[in-house]
């Protein structure tokens, strides 16, 4: 685990780095030690653009020190996209359960303000459907589960942990287990498949699908219950589950064995 809490840390210095360095010269500029209001528009946007920036400097680093292999492998396309398509409704069936059981749970949402803020910005846009899809597929699951796949002699736990790491990380009460049980699916794809293409995929259209969602609403606080009526939000999540049952049992017919695990790369070369 000792990797695994060092790119952590990578991770969140590159945020710490980039959002102080911005902040402080946002209060240089202005001459000032207070901290600015968060609806400073100039504000917003240096503080999203720190967030931009600060992810792929982490992309970068992940590369550069070869904790992500650029072989073809791990970008392989299969099946002429059958896996692909077979991965994205995946996504769509695990979002509709997951979502209707996280809004049975109630949890607090302690980040609404902040997520609200980037999706009306379009570098929060960015920062959501691109960056995010991209550097956390490299980080949580080429680098940490990819490592901890090699490392240890049952995926599952590989699969479990690396999840668990990524759902803690989003640091929201609400937003948690929804991550979790995301992580779970986009780990399990890339246990089968070994190649990151088909996790960013999904990433992307479970987190372009969030966004678009807050522009069609006309309530930002929607839910499906809210949306659809108790039986309705219901009846999807079941569709949900069918839908995520149907997925798995078709993409293990397409790849009948996971990839290959047990080499190891290249040890990184950046401390």
């Amino acid at each position: 685990m000792g990797r695994t809490i060092k790119l952590l840390l990578y991770y969140f210095a590159y945020q710490l780095a980039f959002m102080g360095v911005f902040l402080c010269g946002y209060m240089i500029f202005h001459h000032t030690t207070e901290l600015p209001q968060s609806t400073d528009s100039t504000y917003i946007t240096l503080i999203l653009l720190a967030q931009v920036l600060s992810t792929a400097a982490v992309g970068i680093h992940l590369i550069m020190g070869k904790y992500v292999p650029l072989d073809r492998k791990t970008w392989a396309y299969y099946n002429s996209g059958k896996v692909l398509i077979a991965a994205i409704l995946l996504i769509v069936g695990v979002g509709l359960w997951s979502n209707y059981l996280n809004e049975l749970a109630d949890l607090p949402n302690n980040m609404q303000e902040i997520f609200a803020m980037m999706m009306q910005h379009p570098l929060g846009v960015v920062a959501i459907t691109i960056m995010a899809p991209v550097i956390e597929e490299l980080l949580f699951r080429g680098a940490i589960q990819g490592h901890l796949l090699r490392k240890w002699k049952k995926p599952l736990w590989a699969i479990v942990v690396s999840s668990l790491i990524f759902g803690i990380v989003h640091g929201n009460w609400v937003q948690a287990p929804f991550a979790f049980v995301v992580g779970l699916a986009l780990g399990w794809i890339y246990y089968h498949t070994g190649s990151l293409l088909p996790g960013i995929l999904m990433h992307f259209v479970n987190n372009s699908t969030a966004v678009f969602s807050f522009w069609l609403s006309d309530d930002p606080n929607a839910t499906m219950v809210s949306t659809y009526g108790p039986e309705g939000a219901a009846l999807m999540a079941v569709a949900g589950a069918i839908l995520t049952f149907v997925c798995i049992k078709y993409i293990q017919k397409l790849l009948p064995q996971p990839a290959t695990w047990r080499e190891e790369q290249p040890t990184s070369t950046i401390e």
